[in-house]
């Protein structure tokens, strides 16, 4: 499997878009199903998209944003790496956590 999205579109994503929102996982990793379909259910609630990646094919944006694990959340705003979640908790915690990127 490759990835789906190239790093330089995501790289380029990042800095172009106000709000930016990557779910990253690893393949066979059934924690990430899990956390996946939570904030699927927030992103829903919410009406916001989010980049899925395989963190297996993306070596330089663990190298850049030092991922630490997966499932792993990134958000960014204005091209800044703003917040990452690595427990996804609940939906209600994925909610508020959504709620407060897209207010601040």
């Amino acid at each position: 499997m490759k990835e789906t999205i190239s790093t330089e579109n995501i790289l380029k994503n990042i800095q172009d878009r106000e709000h930016y929102i990557i779910f990253g996982y690893a393949t066979m990793c059934k924690t990430c199903d899990i956390s996946e379909t939570m904030l699927s259910v927030a992103a829903a609630a919410r009406e916001i998209s989010y980049e899925r990646i395989n963190l297996n094919f993306y070596k330089t944006l663990i190298d850049k944003y030092q991922i630490r694990s997966a499932p792993a959340l990134l958000l960014f705003k204005n091209g800044k790496l703003v917040r990452e979640v690595y427990a996804f908790q609940s939906v209600t915690y994925l909610n508020e956590v959504l709620e407060k990127f897209l207010i601040d």
